[in-house]
Formats: C-alpha cells, structure tokens, sequence
C-alpha cells in the first residue's frame, strides 16, 4: 500500500506542475499556426518570420543549462512559479507588438521562462519518483503535449480569424494567472538539494556560445548566404571552438563544469541524446512546416489548417499510454525503432501529396504520423534517465533539452531553408514536397542510435 500511495503521489505531484505547462505550450502550437497571418500582417518572408520561433528557442536554450543548476540550490516551486511570472511578462510584450523586432524581444522573454518551466518539471518529477516507472511518469508529464497540440492550433485559428494575432498572445495572460493561483495554493515545496555544482560561469559562457553561434550559423544559411561565405563560416566556426574548449574545460575541471562529461559514458544516453536531437529537426521542423503547408499549398484557413492538425493530436494521445508501459515493460530500442518506421509512413506521402490530393489522405497522414511522433519522444526522454546516479538528473535533463532544442532550431531553419531555395526553382507545392522528404531522412536516420537504447535484458539488470 506505501508504493502504491507513493506511486499516486509523485503522479499527482506531476500532473499539478504540467498545469504550468500548459501555457507555453498553447503559445507555441498557436504562434505556428499564425506564422503566415503575422508574415502578410508585418509584410516579413518565410525567413525573416522563422526568428519568432528561432529566437524563442534560442532564449530557452542558452536558459536551460541555468535551470539545471538552480534545481539543485533553490527551492523549485518558487523558481516554477517565477518563471511563470515571467512568461506572463513575455507574453504582454508579445502581445503589445506592431513589429517584428518587438515581436520577438517578447518571444525572447517567453523563451528565457520557457527554458526554466520545461525542465524544472521533468527534473523535479524525477528526484521524487527515484527513477522508478519513468515511462509512465513521462507520458503523464508530456500530456500537455498530447492534448495542447489537439486544441491549440483550433483555438489559435479562431482567435485569429474573430479577433487578430495579437489575441494568441493575450489569451496567456489569464491562463497563467490562473496556474499562478493553484500552484501557490497546491503545490508543494520542493526544497533545494544543496548538493549540485556551484554555478560556473565559464560552463554558462561556453554552453551559450555554443547554442547560439550554432543557431546565428544555421538562420544565415537560411536567410540566403552561401554554405562557403563568412556569414555562416564564421559562427559555426566559433560555435566548434566553443564545443570543444567545453570538453576540454569540463574534462579538466568536472567538478564544475554545468553539465558533467561522466553522462556521455552511458550508452543508451548518448543514443537518448542524439536521438532527441535527430527527432528534434523531424518533428519540431515539422510543425512549423504543416501549419505553412496547409495555408499556402492548400489554401486553407488558419482555422481550418489548425483544425486539419488536430488528427495529429489524437494519433499521439491515442499511442502515448501505451508507450510509456511498452517502454517500462521492454525498454526503448524496439518501440523507437517501431515509431521510426510508423513516422515515415505518416510523413512520407507528403512528399507525393499535391493541392488537389483528398484532405481524407491528409488527415489519415497526419495521424499516422503523430503515432509515431509520441514514439520518438517519450521512450528517449524516459531513457536518458536509465542507470544514471541522482546528482546527475538535473545536469542529464540540461543536456538532453539543449540538444533538442539545437535540433529544433536547426529543424526550422534547414527547412525554412529548403523552402525558400526550392521556391526559386519550381513550384511552391513542389518546394514543401522537398522539405518533407528531408524531414522523413531526419527520421530515418534515427533509427541507428535508436540500436543502442535499452531493452528488456538490460531493463531486468537495471
């Protein structure tokens, strides 16, 4: 009975720090939808509106490696509910904004608070559970992913069809208002380990120079520079220098270093960490590429494109349980190895589907492709937490969001890219059809570290 209660604690525990979650990440699937509405309201190109959803994950990048410290040194409800405060200040400026460059100062507000709330949660859920049932436990956390996907793109459709974009910014602000107030009721303290590394700052300096130069790299090549040129040379250049003075740093200084070497000697890890990357360009890049396909190619509306992206929803809601208990029962590799090929099926006939295709293969497309979706995240995400001590969680959930942030980032800007190139040379249609079958080899090729997640052997060992 002690396990059982417990077990219904720590879900509990989880489902009161998801209700934080839930607007960020209504923002984010509500802001794809209206990237075409704000590039004709603001009079900006596919590239130049890519920086509303670069800029944000920029901030939540180079802020995710300061969550990871802070867990360990000051009590994580109170910094939960101050990145909320937070949020809701992103959010009032995004909603004030008449140009791009205020438009994204706001996202960059948003982003800084996002980088705090993702984390945090995963983080503080884990150091309660003790690394027991992580498959079920993430599937509970990631519901809000399940179910904000479903109903963000409608709502954002309708809100800007019957009011303006500026309303998927406004309506934050009372969600999180409302989240303030029940977590300041019912969430519980959760006292600071004092146990962690100080925070180090050559670690931030380094860490940050790298996500960033990465990202200015990738956005410059998206925005039309020459692989070759200085423009994308130079900050992909400094972002390699900056990755390896990181190794050299953390290797001769582990005590201090933010996020610690040691995790990368655990091989279903490494596989957890380049998979995440991997389905970060696949499936983020996706999502800012369906909301612009389905209003350009298909000239739906933004009601009817977030409306046509709610099958995705309900293919990921629908496999999600059941993931989490295959993934506790028998280990990640076979059920990502599954999903892969579940995720090609689902995105693959988009490289073939034209203007006039039966929206019927459209929606069955897209629910075989959130199926698959849900099988590229939780089990990797459960994964990256196997056989790793408890000082490591906060620094493992650091590099396992950084990495799928670079992704998604690089995700967006290579297909921003893609489209952009492709244009000039045939049809618009013909351009998306090009992007998604990138999209489908980013999926592919995940499939090899997918090999080295854990199984059932090693789950019975562990």
């Amino acid at each position: 009975m002690t396990t059982q209660k417990s077990a219904q604690q720590v879900t509990q525990l989880a489902l009161f720090l998801v209700i934080g979650a839930i607007a960020p990440l209504l923002d984010t699937t509500m802001t794809n939808v209206a990237l075409a509405t704000i590039m004709k309201s603001l009079n900006v190109s596919v590239n130049a509106v890519q920086w509303i959803t670069t800029s944000y994950v920029l901030a939540l990048g180079i802020t995710v490696p300061i969550t990871g410290w802070a867990a360990n040194w000051f009590d994580g409800k109170r910094l939960y509910l101050g990145a909320l405060v937070v949020f809701l200040m992103g959010s009032l400026l995004s909603s004030w904004a008449t140009t791009l460059p205020i438009l994204i100062a706001g996202r960059i507000v948003q982003g800084i608070a996002a980088g705090a709330i993702v984390p945090l949660i995963t983080t503080l859920i884990v150091q309660v559970a003790g690394g027991q049932a992580l498959g079920k436990l993430m599937a509970v956390v990631g519901m809000p992913a399940v179910l904000i996907p479903i109903l963000g793109p409608t709502i954002g459709g309708y809100l800007i069809q019957a009011l303006n974009w500026h309303w998927i910014f406004i309506i934050n602000i009372p969600l999180v208002l409302t989240a303030l107030i029940l977590l300041v009721w019912k969430l519980p303290a959760f006292p600071a380990s004092h146990q962690g590394k100080h925070f180090d700052l050559p670690s931030l300096a380094l860490l940050a120079s790298l996500f960033t130069f990465a990202i200015i790299s990738i956005t410059r090549f998206s925005t039309g520079d020459r692989l070759q040129s200085a423009n994308v040379l130079t900050p992909l250049l400094i972002a390699v220098i900056s990755l390896l003075a990181y190794v050299i740093y953390a290797a001769c200084r582990p005590q201090h270093a933010l996020v610690s070497l040691q995790l990368f000697k655990s091989p279903t890890f490494d596989a957890a960490a380049v998979i995440l990357m991997l389905s970060g360009i696949a499936v983020n890049g996706a999502m800012f590429l369906l909301p612009l396909y389905l209003q350009n190619t298909r000239g739906l509306s933004v009601v009817w494109s977030g409306t046509v992206l709610i099958a995705q929803g309900v293919g990921l809601l629908i496999s999600r349980s059941q993931i989490g208990k295959l993934t506790d029962s028998i280990g990640a590799r076979w059920v990502v190895l599954v999903a892969v090929v579940i995720a090609i099926a689902g995105t693959l006939p988009f490289v073939y589907f034209t203007a006039h295709t039966s929206i019927w293969w459209v929606l069955l497309a897209l629910f075989i492709r959130g199926i698959g979706q849900g099988g590229l995240t939780i089990p990797v995400m459960a994964d990256s937490y196997v056989g790793l001590p408890q000082n490591l969680i906060a620094e493992a959930t650091t590099a396992t969001r950084m990495l799928q942030n670079i992704g998604g980032a690089m995700g967006t800007a290579v297909l921003a890219t893609i489209i952009q190139h492709e244009i000039t040379r045939g049809s618009l249609n013909a351009a998306y059809q090009t992007a998604f079958l990138w999209s489908v080899g980013f999926i592919l090729i995940t499939a090899i570290p997918a090999w080295f997640l854990s199984h059932h052997s090693q789950r019975a060992h562990s």
